[in-house]
């Protein structure tokens, strides 16, 4: 069985051989398009001897052109790998550091709540069995089943409300008296208006039924008043005993654990955001590599299309078929020469393509493997509380993905099935709850316990 964090170092890992397995392949990629490049430059040296055999200086000075501009462009080549090269090997080490250091952060995390954890599980069975937090238990249970009933009471009003009143607002003379507040100190009318009011007021025995009204409104919002008095007294109650179990837990010096806890969360988090820099700084210069090797583009690719271009001119061919037809012993020592070339030149290319398949291939599963890491992260499967039972099918899975026999997906299911939650300091409310330390049954959230990357 594996931490979280130690499942994710494995997915790391692997990761990590795959951009050693890319480095190589760069490096063989190199030297195939760098041998491509020097085959064909034989082929054009060999045309420029059988051009001067058959008198044609024009044609000779063509081909030192063309070699002269593909050399330069294979220099520029070289120079342009070994600079990207430089700069991928120093991004892959600092993603590695970064790792290593984040990882580092984050077990020393694992530690601080593990003891945390195990002080507070211990206090807390202590405690619950002591008379004093017993008796406010029951007296917040007991006002528990009062904001209940309270509750239920005002649901019940509110109801009985709205049903009862219906005949009041139904009666056009009652609304039009209760809206000119007849009958209260608000109401405001001239003599006759006063005089026909009241003789509505007494047919329609506006005084009684107003009384009622009156009495049917005020009933809800008097239980309404009394629930939110017992839900303050409930909080009061429950903060009191957040208190009791505050002191039991100071009581046993919690306090240099919780600071521990804080500071190794503190140096967790900004080893993440170092780890999230560098590993920003590798995406880049992937895709920068992606656009040049993967491509097929840049000094390397256009110098061989120079030399190809220049191979098949249409009086290079000319002076081939020429020579071919009446050759002479120096003539065939040549053309024997140009037919070795293009035989030595497709392999190369074939092994050309060859490489820059793997490559593809390699850099798709790695990518692969990198969007489960990803998620694995974002669902903070890394915290501490989490364990994973399956870590031989971890590494079985991930060797299957870098060698081209799993597809990516597989690695999902196993890390969604062998993931394992364990309790953590904060899963009881003991004492209270620490805002920036949730309990781990949010950790498996989506929108809960996440990190960016890191817990």
């Amino acid at each position: 069985m594996i931490t979280g964090r130690e499942a994710l170092a494995t997915v790391e890992q692997a990761i990590g051989r795959a951009r050693n397995q890319e480095s190589r392949l760069d490096a063989a990629l190199r030297s195939a398009t760098e041998e491509a490049a020097r085959l064909r430059s034989e082929r054009m040296q060999a045309f420029r001897e059988l051009a001067r055999l058959k008198l044609e200086e024009g044609l000779v000075g063509e081909i030192d052109e063309a070699e002269r501009r593909s050399l330069t462009l294979l220099e520029e080549a070289r120079r342009k790998f070994e600079q990207f090269s430089g700069e991928r090997e120093k991004g892959q080490r600092a993603v590695e550091a970064a790792e290593a250091k984040r990882h580092a952060s984050a077990s020393a995390y694992e530690e601080a709540v593990k003891a945390l954890h195990e002080l507070r599980s211990r206090v807390e069975a202590e405690t619950v069995v002591s008379p004093a937090w017993a008796a406010q238990r029951a007296r917040i249970d007991e006002l528990k089943r009062i904001v209940e009933k309270a509750e239920a009471k005002a649901a019940q009003a509110e109801g009985d409300r709205e049903a009862k009143r219906k005949p009041y607002d139904a009666d056009p003379l009652f609304r039009y008296l209760w809206e000119r507040r007849f009958g209260s100190t608000h109401y405001a009318a001239n003599a006759l208006t006063r005089f026909a009011d009241s003789s509505i007021a007494r047919l329609i025995g506006y005084d009684k039924a107003r009384a009622n009204y009156t009495l049917l409104n005020e009933i809800p919002m008097r239980l309404r008043e009394h629930l939110d008095h017992v839900r303050r007294e409930f909080a009061a109650q429950e903060d009191k005993l957040k208190e009791i179990e505050r002191a039991a837990l100071v009581s046993t010096s919690i306090g240099p654990l919780e600071e521990r806890a804080s500071q190794t969360k503190a140096t967790l988090d900004s080893a993440t955001k170092e780890l999230e820099a560098a590993s920003a700084t590798l995406a880049a210069l992937d895709r920068e590599r992606d656009g040049t090797l993967l491509e097929e583009s840049g000094p390397y690719k256009r110098a061989i299309r120079l030399l190809a271009r220049a191979d098949a001119a249409q009086d290079l061919r000319t002076l081939y078929a020429e020579a071919a037809q009446t050759p002479s012993p120096k003539d065939e020592a040549v053309l024997k020469k140009i037919e070795e070339s293009e035989t030595a030149i497709g392999r190369a290319e074939a092994e050309i393509g060859t490489i820059r398949r793997e490559m593809r291939e390699l850099a798709f599963r790695r990518s692969q493997i990198e969007e489960e890491r990803d998620e694995f992260k974002r669902r903070g499967r890394d915290n501490p509380y989490g364990t994973f039972g399956n870590e031989q099918v971890l590494s079985n899975v991930l060797g299957g993905i870098l060698g081209g026999l799993i597809q990516g997906t597989v690695l999902r299911d196993v890390l969604n099935k062998g993931y394992r939650p364990q309790s953590g300091p904060w899963d009881s409310d003991f004492g209270g709850r620490d805002a920036h330390f949730p309990p781990s049954s949010d950790s498996d959230r989506r929108d809960g316990f996440t990190t960016g990357g890191s817990f």
